[in-house]
């Protein structure tokens, strides 16, 4: 009784309405998450949160807003790679999920057997495929009907970036064609006039979210993700309530959506702490413990001596075992390669490394001249005028403009000597920026068949002990 007592409290301090309201008002309540990257450790605590809400509320949804994926090396390396967070995400009863840009880094064959052994759909309309035998399971929209007649109608929308595709390897993405997110909802409108309440679940980022809102009219919420955006007091934007529950399952976003006759009078949402939960599901704790049993991944591979902090410290040493692999002189990783905060100091695991790199990208190796060099490194600043390429074997500076754009890049070599300008360089770089990255050269690249990870992996082997403490190779400096 008394357990059931404090549950009751909780869910008022959840609750933007009161149980004492209106009984003709249907109440619906859409739990929501994005971003989760694998991050399975929160699972048990986030199921328990769940089911407490059901206890009081007839109606609830669970929905994910897509990179259920990559982030997590006991999920990322599992035999069937990304099953677990399927499992998970099975046991805790999900309704619906978009598909995200990390959603394509296993593969499409993997890919697809994750979605068959899901039991929801993943849902993206901007996504069409050029050989219809090959195609995915992926639904531009679905509905869910639930009682007393309500409709809820779902849209997926993945992001895409400058070049048309969304933000994974591009070899990952043969045979599919993707269109503009805000452009293809405009012609999904009419899922308005079939449902009582229409979401959009975009993977399109919280900027872009926000355009759409206020270029279109008919969309009661937006459930975003890519941008990891934490939305503590969501807002709406032409009538549109536009939500985002950070990453890594930290948080939920609780939106509760009063109807009356089946017509929505009232929205509003908040940010649930999943740790603030006290419950824990045992199920799923068991499940969990059983994933996190990795006995490979646990082991120690050297020693940080100080915590190993930030893109530059982490991209230095993660470009510094890139440079151990004959016959690479100057490496190159950029930051969106680089997937942790920091390496604590102390012992450093193999899963430390995946959770770091999970990317399972190659070394390719370029042969190129000073001037390809630099413009690889201006093309990189200029994406979002900001240092994007961490290095090894140079370090350099980017000359900025009023605009803050890059016009130039001076380059000194780890001797303390300016790049030979009459000299060719072997230059190594992840498969994705070669693959991604747009910049004359004469070389088009061999790949030394042997992963970024892999290569810090025997670096870290090696030196037993590393420390990267104050570790910078990359600035800039304003133009005289």
């Amino acid at each position: 009784m008394i357990r059931r007592t404090l549950i009751l409290a909780s869910i008022f301090l959840f609750s933007i309405f009161s149980l004492s309201a209106n009984s003709d008002t249907t109440r619906v309540v859409i739990l929501s998450v994005n971003d989760m990257h694998a991050k399975i450790d929160n699972f048990p605590r986030f199921k328990s949160l769940i089911d407490s809400i059901k206890q009081v509320y007839e109606h609830v949804l669970v929905l994910s807003a897509g990179d259920n994926f990559t982030g997590n090396p006991v999920v990322d390396q599992y035999p069937d790679k990304g099953y677990p967070i399927i499992d998970m995400m099975n046991y805790s009863n999900f309704n619906a999920t978009v598909v995200g840009n990390h959603e394509f880094d296993y593969g499409q064959e993997v890919l697809e057997k994750r979605i068959s052994q899901a039991g929801f759909p993943f849902l993206a309309a901007n996504i069409t495929f050029t050989d219809k035998e090959k195609s995915l399971r992926i639904q531009p929209y679905t509905f869910l009907n639930l009682k007393k007649g309500i409709r809820i109608g779902l849209l997926g929308l993945i992001q895409i970036n400058p070049a048309g595709l969304p933000d994974t390897h591009p070899s990952r993405l043969s045979g599919i064609k993707f269109t503009s997110g805000i452009e293809t909802a405009k012609d999904f409108l009419w899922i308005k006039d079939s449902c009582d309440v229409f979401v959009v679940l975009s993977h399109l980022g919280f900027e872009d979210d926000v355009v759409l809102a206020e270029n279109t009219s008919g969309i009661d919420l937006i459930i975003g993700g890519h941008t990891h955006t934490v939305a503590n007091a969501p807002k709406e934007f032409n009538g549109t309530l536009v939500t985002q529950a950070g990453s890594n399952l930290r948080y939920v976003t609780m939106t509760t959506l009063c109807l009356v006759d089946k017509q929505l009078v009232k929205k509003s949402a908040q940010l649930l702490k999943v740790s603030d939960h006290k419950g824990i599901d045992q199920g799923l704790q068991t499940l969990l413990e059983k994933y996190n049993d990795n006995k490979e991944l646990n082991t120690v591979i050297g020693k940080a001596l100080n915590d190993i902090s930030g893109k530059d410290e982490l991209g230095c040493l993660m470009t510094d075992g890139m440079a151990a692999v004959d016959p690479v002189e100057i490496a190159f990783q950029n930051n969106g390669g680089i997937r942790v905060d920091k390496i604590p100091q102390g012992d450093i695991t193999i899963k430390d490394i995946y959770k770091l790199d999970p990317f399972g990208n190659e070394i390719v190796l370029f042969n190129l001249n000073a001037s390809e060099i630099k413009e690889l490194i201006i093309t990189s600043f200029n994406r979002d005028n900001s240092i994007d390429l961490q290095a090894s074997g140079i370090t350099y500076s980017i000359v900025q403009n009023e605009a803050g754009q890059a016009t130039d890049a001076i380059i000194i070599m780890s001797n303390g000597k300016p790049i030979d300008l009459n000299k060719d360089y072997n230059v190594g770089m992840s498969s994705y920026i070669a693959s991604s990255y747009e910049f004359s050269k004469r070389d088009q690249g061999t790949s030394l068949y042997i992963t970024t990870a892999q290569s810090l992996i025997n670096f870290i082997k090696e030196k037993k002990e590393v420390d990267y403490k104050g570790f910078k190779r990359a600035k800039t400096e304003k133009a005289e």
